[in-house]
């Protein structure tokens, strides 16, 4: 009998005709959901993309929790680095395994569209929604943790008030989708936690900039009415997606003062901050990043395929760091054929900033 491994049970059995020859077994394996297509999916090649840049920041970020002497840290971001190394394919759909955490590029992209998904019927219906940027003064990096968990609890009195004034005198219930972000100044050296938010309409924007501002007021947080943001949405996809970045850049520009708009895939004068990064995730730990406000979703918007089903004649897959792709453990055969941009592969190589930030 052979020894389970990470995507489920090995499983042995018997030809139909019943006879006992090694010759006729059957190699089976348990796999967990539908599986991902495989042809004809440009998400295949995407993901080995994600695969590249998470496996290169994750080295960087566990160089620097283990010069933090942060081992809770590093074994986590082990973990991520293990996510998809395995893969199963069957009938033309593979089956992986996912750490599901926020730093993994591939496990947030799957998490946007599930957010994105759940939550586009409900907001495409809004009369006049709304995107709203709430903000503050940017801050260093050993006030972030504390500072993202004083505008978690700013927001929820907010909240919490007004429900109260709707139950003593029918005010309007407060209603929204909401995100917590985080960039990071290279310059400055600072960060800007924030929150994107989708309204129904413009009244309800309003409201929550003007009672943001007092209540960081209250508590002596520096806020700007400058800082905070509403424009109309124009295109609920565009904008939802805008909301539900889930986390920080990864990738991020070396000169903040001078950025400028990007064409799609230009990269120049981007760098990746491994400490910077490390210390957001810390800063974000336990929270809930994406939530809504005023509304529920039905039963059937909340619907996920989940299982488990035996496989017969699978192919296995690893994937090989050196060659930036799986490799088919029989064959030798690439799954993706992926080749990296020479300027991202410059990037991952050379712009991999570890110092404090």
């Amino acid at each position: 009998m052979a020894l389970a491994d990470d995507l489920g049970k090995d499983i042995y059995t018997l030809a139909p005709n019943g006879t006992a020859s090694f010759d006729y077994l059957i190699k089976c394996k348990e796999v967990t959901g539908s599986g991902t297509p495989i042809k004809g999916n440009p998400a295949v090649l995407k993901r080995a993309k994600k695969k590249v840049i998470t496996n290169a920041l994750l080295l960087a970020m566990i160089d620097v929790a283990k010069r933090n002497g942060e081992l809770e840290c590093v074994q986590s971001y082990w973990n991520t680095w293990h996510c998809q190394t395995k893969l199963i394919s069957h009938k033309n759909r593979y089956y992986t395994d996912y750490c599901k955490n926020r730093w993994c590029t591939t496990c947030a992209g799957i998490r946007k569209a599930y957010i994105l998904n759940r939550y586009y019927p409900t907001i495409s219906e809004w009369p006049e929604p709304h995107l709203l940027t709430l903000t503050l003064k940017a801050v260093n990096a050993k006030n972030l943790a504390l500072i993202i968990e004083q505008m978690k609890k700013c927001f929820s009195r907010i909240i919490d008030r007004q429900r109260k004034r709707n139950q003593r005198s029918n005010a309007f219930l407060l209603k929204c989708v909401k995100s917590l972000e985080c960039n990071f100044n290279a310059s400055a050296l600072t960060y800007n936690p924030h929150y994107h938010l989708i309204t129904p309409d413009r009244r309800t924007a309003v409201f929550l900039r003007q009672e943001w501002i007092k209540e960081l007021k209250k508590v002596n947080i520096e806020v700007s009415e400058l800082g905070q943001h509403i424009r109309k949405v124009e295109n609920t996809e565009k904008d939802l997606i805008e909301v539900i970045k889930y986390g920080a850049k990864i990738l991020s520009d070396s000169d903040p003062a001078h950025k400028r708009k990007r064409n799609k895939g230009d990269m120049t004068g981007l760098q990746i901050y491994a400490h910077a990064l490390h210390t957001i995730y810390k800063a974000f730990k336990g929270t809930q990043l994406f939530g809504s406000v005023g509304f529920t979703l039905s039963e059937e918007e909340k619907k996920t395929v989940t299982g488990f089903k035996t496989v017969a004649n699978y192919d296995e897959w690893i994937f090989q760091p050196k060659v930036m792709d799986w490799v088919n453990t029989d064959t030798g055969q690439l799954l993706t054929e992926f080749e990296i941009d020479p300027y991202l592969e410059y990037i991952l190589k050379t712009q991999i900033d570890k110092k404090l930030c």
